[in-house]
């Protein structure tokens, strides 16, 4: 059977229904139907970051910024922008032996409800909180992490557990750990 104009223009009316729908798949990913025009940092002043995981937290805009706001000899902290507005926020902080749970109260009052079974890491949707493992200072003081995604609207505690555990090890491995 010979296919009429009828049938060809309903095969494209087809495809051109199929199209749409996979372009606002895509775009409801983005916010307000913006997309992000930046690339998503792959070291948080100067320490590596998992940018999968990270991108996760950082809502779409024009320009992405990382700013050291602290650096001194006992913390390091660092904020990532979008568009000028300040998203997330990481600490690298020595601090006396203490539990996670201990350092995290210091930095927030939201309630962490997540724990990993060794005790290095605290988290929730949006904040996260790592000890490091053999990092001690002269002083004999532990060197503690923490990301904070509070400027950002997604949650998600699987990610940040993976961006904390990373970003922690990152630091690990770092000059940061004497």
């Amino acid at each position: 059977m010979k296919p009429t104009s009828f049938t060809r223009r309903s095969r494209h009316a087809g495809a051109a229904v199929a199209v749409s729908v996979l372009l606002l798949a895509v775009t409801g990913c983005s916010e307000n139907g913006r997309e992000r025009a930046y690339t998503t940092p792959r070291s948080l002043c100067g320490t590596t970051v998992d940018s999968e995981e990270l991108s996760k937290f950082l809502p779409p805009g024009e320009k992405v910024a990382t700013k050291k706001t602290v650096d001194s000899s006992t913390a390091t902290r660092c904020a990532v922008s979008v568009d000028g507005k300040r998203i997330v926020y990481t600490a690298q902080e020595w601090w006396n032996d203490m539990t996670v749970f201990e350092f995290a109260q210091g930095m927030t009052l939201d309630e962490l409800d997540h724990q990993t079974d060794d005790g290095h890491f605290a988290y929730s949707g949006n904040q996260a909180f790592g000890k490091t493992q053999d990092c001690r200072n002269d002083k004999d003081q532990v060197l503690y992490t923490a990301i904070q995604a509070t400027g950002s609207k997604h949650e998600d505690a699987a990610a940040m557990k993976k961006l904390i555990t990373a970003y922690t090890r990152a630091v690990e491995r770092s000059g940061a750990c004497r």
